[in-house]
C-alpha cells in the first residue's frame, strides 16, 4: 500500500466478536486481546447488535451461520446503522455462496474455520486499512468543504481528487453516452480488459466488453426493476470479454446519469470475480476430496466386517474338515457364502450409486410398477404377517421414467418398510397409495406402522452408508432411491414418529423429460 504504517496505533483497535460457539468466541477473545486489540463478545446476533450500540467497535467478526438471527443478516444491520464499521464474516466449509453475498453486502472480508492465525491477522489488517483510508479521505473531503467556501481553486483540487478515486479505483469505472462510446475508462477497467484508456475511448464501443447480447440484455436489465432500478443495476453477475479473448467473470453495478431530465450515460462499476470463483472450485474440490475420504473410511470399515466373517466361515471349514467334523464345515462354508453375498451386494449398490444417469427414459404408467412391486413382496408380507393396502388412484398421467431405476427406487421403500417392523409388533400395515398434486406432481406414498425413526437419524438416512441394520444392510438403498429421484426432477419427503411408523413420500413431476 502507498500509506505507511498506520499513524494511530489505536486505529481499529475496537472489536466485537459474534459467534454462537462458546469455544470460538473465547479462543478469538484471547489471541486478539495478547495481540493488543480491546474485545467484547456476543453469543448470538440480537447480543452482538445490542453490545455494538455500547460499545461502537470499529471492526466486528461474525459467525455466518447462527440460530435466531444470522451473520448475513447482522451485517445487513450493521451496514443500516451508517456508522463506520468493518465486518469480517466467519465461514464454515460449504458456505461460499454466503460468503460472496457478504461481500456483496459489502463485508470487508472473510475468513475459513478453523480460524488461522495468518488468516486472520490479513482479514485485520485488510480492515484496518479501510477504515484508514475513510478516515483519510473523510478528512480530506471535510476540509476540501471548508476550502470550497472560500475559492474556485478548492473546486478544481476537488475535481482532481475526484478523478484520482475514478483513476486510482481496484474496481474497475467505466462509462459510456447514449450511442455506447466509451467516455471514461479507468486503470481497473484496464486491469481487468486489458486495453489501455486511449485504446477503450477511441476505438472501442461498449458492446465489445461483453459476450455478443450481454451488452444489450444488461441494458434492458437497468430499465427493469429486477435489479434495483429502474434507473439502476445493483450487483448482477455477468461475464466481460478482455482484449485477449479471455472471458472473465464480473459483478456489475450500474446506473443512468441524466442531465436537465434527459439521459446522457451509463456509468459502470466491475469488480473481478476471478479470485473469488477460484476459490469457490477449490472449496468445492477440498469438500469433494473430504467426502471421498470419508466413504472410502465407511467402505473399508465395511469390507472389514465382511472379511472377518468370512475367516471365521473358513477357519470353521478348516478345523470341521480336519475334524471329520461335517456339520461344523457345513455351518462355516454357510458362513463363507453369506459375505461373498453381502460383499456382492456392497458392489452392486456401489456401482447403482456412482452410475450416471443413462436418460434412457419412456412413458411409464407408474401404478403398473406399483402393482408389480407388490406382486414381488407379497408372499414375504404374508409370511411376516404385514397387511398390504394398496390404495392407488386412477387415471393418473404417464411419466417420462427410467423404469428400471424407478422401479428400484420404490421397491427399496417397500423393502425397508417390511424390514421396519419390531419382533414385538404384531397389527403390521404397510399402504402403498399413488396420488396426483394436479399441475405439479404425481406422488408415491409408502406408509408403515412400525418402529420409526428419530429426528437425529433421519437427518442422517440419505447419507451415504449410513445404515441402522447393521451386518444387515449396505447403507446405500436410500441415498440410491433419492439420488434416482432427484435425477428425474422430484424430490423425496421423510415423516416419521418413534413406535408409531414411517411415511416416505416420492415427489415426482408431471412435464419432466429430462
Amino acid at each position: 500500500m502507498y500509506y505507511r504504517e498506520f499513524e494511530d496505533d489505536s486505529m481499529g483497535k475496537k472489536i466485537l466478536v459474534i459467534d454462537d460457539e462458546e469455544s470460538t468466541r473465547e479462543l478469538l477473545k484471547l489471541s486478539l486481546e495478547a495481540d493488543g486489540y480491546e474485545v467484547r463478545v456476543a453469543e448470538d446476533g440480537y447480543r452482538g447488535l445490542k453490545i455494538f450500540e455500547e460499545f461502537k467497535p470499529e471492526i466486528v467478526l461474525t459467525d455466518i451461520k447462527m440460530p435466531g438471527l444470522d451473520g448475513i443478516e447482522v451485517l445487513q444491520r450493521l451496514k443500516e446503522t451508517g456508522e463506520d464499521v468493518e465486518v469480517i464474516v466467519i465461514t464454515g466449509h460449504g458456505e461460499m455462496n454466503l460468503a460472496i453475498k457478504a461481500l456483496q453486502l459489502e463485508a470487508s472480508d472473510f475468513i475459513n474455520k478453523p480460524i488461522s492465525d495468518m488468516a486472520l491477522s490479513v482479514a485485520l489488517k485488510r480492515a484496518r486499512e479501510k477504515i484508514w483510508m475513510r478516515r483519510k479521505l473523510n478528512e480530506y473531503m471535510r476540509n476540501l468543504e471548508e476550502k470550497l467556501k472560500d475559492a474556485v481553486e478548492e473546486i478544481n483540487k476537488r475535481h482532481d481528487f475526484e478523478h484520482k478515486l475514478i483513476e486510482t479505483s481496484i474496481d474497475g469505472i467505466i462509462a459510456n453516452d447514449r450511442k455506447g462510446n466509451i467516455l471514461i475508462f479507468n486503470e481497473g477497467a484496464s486491469r481487468i480488459y486489458g486495453y489501455t484508456k486511449e485504446e477503450a475511448i477511441h476505438q472501442l464501443h461498449v458492446t465489445k466488453l461483453y459476450p455478443e447480447g450481454e451488452a444489450k440484455r444488461i441494458k434492458k436489465k437497468i430499465y427493469s426493476d429486477e435489479y434495483g432500478g429502474p434507473g439502476r443495476l445493483v450487483n448482477y453477475e455477468t461475464t466481460a470479454v478482455t482484449k485477449d479473448n479471455r472471458l472473465v467473470p464480473i459483478l456489475l453495478s450500474a446506473t443512468l446519469i441524466y442531465e436537465d431530465g434527459t439521459e446522457v450515460a451509463t456509468v459502470g462499476y466491475f469488480k473481478d470475480l476471478s479470485e473469488i470463483k477460484k476459490l469457490q472450485q477449490e472449496l468445492v474440490q477440498r469438500e469433494r476430496m473430504a467426502a471421498i475420504g470419508e466413504a472410502m473410511s465407511e467402505v473399508a470399515h465395511g469390507v472389514k466386517n465382511i472379511l472377518y466373517g468370512m475367516k471365521l466361515g473358513a477357519y470353521m471349514v478348516d478345523k470341521g474338515m480336519n475334524s471329520g467334523n461335517l456339520e461344523k464345515a457345513q455351518k462355516g462354508w454357510s458362513l463363507v457364502k453369506k459375505n461373498i453375498d453381502r460383499i456382492s451386494q456392497l458392489s452392486l449398490d456401489m456401482l447403482s450409486y456412482a452410475k450416471k444417469d443413462t436418460k434412457e427414459r419412456k412413458n411409464v404408467c407408474l401404478n403398473d410398477v406399483i402393482e408389480e412391486i407388490c406382486e414381488l413382496v407379497k408372499q414375504r408380507m404374508e409370511k411376516e404377517g404385514i397387511t398390504l393396502i394398496e390404495n392407488l388412484q386412477e387415471g393418473l398421467p404417464e411419466l417420462h421414467l427410467d423404469l428400471e431405476s424407478i422401479h428400484a427406487c420404490i421397491l427399496n421403500l417397500v423393502t425397508n418398510a417390511i424390514e421396519a417392523f419390531p419382533d414385538s409388533k404384531f397389527d403390521r400395515k404397510i399402504e402403498i397409495r399413488t396420488r396426483l398434486v394436479p399441475g405439479e406432481h404425481v406422488c408415491i406414498d409408502v406408509i408403515d406402522n412400525g418402529r420409526g425413526i428419530t429426528d437425529e437419524i433421519k437427518k442422517k438416512i440419505f447419507s451415504p452408508l449410513f445404515t441402522t441394520k447393521g451386518a444387515h444392510g449396505t447403507g446405500l438403498g436410500l441415498a440410491i432411491a433419492e439420488k434416482i429421484v432427484k435425477e428425474h426432477g422430484g424430490f423425496i419427503e421423510v415423516k416419521s414418529r418413534l413406535n408409531e411408523g414411517s411415511h416416505f413420500t416420492v415427489f415426482l413431476p408431471i412435464n419432466s423429460k429430462q
